[in-house]
């Protein structure tokens, strides 16, 4: 099953769009983003499943975007994605370990999340009043052009965001 939600820009409207709204499903095939040949980056990486990964996850995304020549304000969002992203696998999993994966193309930057999926259920986003804890979502919901959810056949759930790449000079893939 593949669940997104397109993200329309301001925390509120997320509420709406996402929170009092079902589940769209998106037709992009199991493998939209896993060809090679499609991305001038790409680095996968996997941390165990404690608190302290979850600022490593965040600072390794933050260093290959900017070391790939993408823009300041977009490492940034895309940490800050990773964080919300690793945070939700790690609390609401009971996961080993947790994979990292990003991506760019001359357009996007593509970050997915899969945790060994032994949780109860999937992402779920909560409206801002109801807790203290569970506005994650709201915050990628804010910052992804496009987010969803992947089942990996028995061996975990992805969670993957694609946001804007402002990448005016793209540096080669082996830079």
């Amino acid at each position: 099953m593949n669940r997104s939600h397109p993200a329309p820009g301001s925390g509120q409207a997320a509420v709406a769009a996402v929170a009092g709204s079902p589940v769209a499903t998106v037709a992009l095939p199991a493998d939209a983003f896993e060809g090679e040949t499609v991305f001038l980056h790409r680095d996968v990486f996997c941390l165990p499943a404690r608190d302290a990964s979850v600022s490593l996850a965040r600072r390794r995304v933050g260093e290959r975007l900017c070391e790939w020549g993408v823009a300041e304000p977009v490492y940034d969002d895309a940490a800050l994605v990773v964080s919300e992203l690793f945070t939700n696998a790690l609390v609401h999993t009971d996961s080993a370990e947790i994979t990292c994966r990003v991506q760019t193309t001359l357009e996007t930057v593509y970050l997915a999340i899969t945790d060994q999926g032994r949780g109860a259920s999937g992402p779920e986003v909560r409206e801002p009043e109801e807790d203290e804890n569970g506005r994650g979502l709201l915050l990628v919901n804010a910052l992804a052009e496009l987010w969803g959810v992947r089942n990996e056949h028995g061996s975990g759930r992805t969670v993957w965001a694609v946001l804007p790449s402002d990448c005016d000079e793209p540096k080669p893939a082996d830079a």
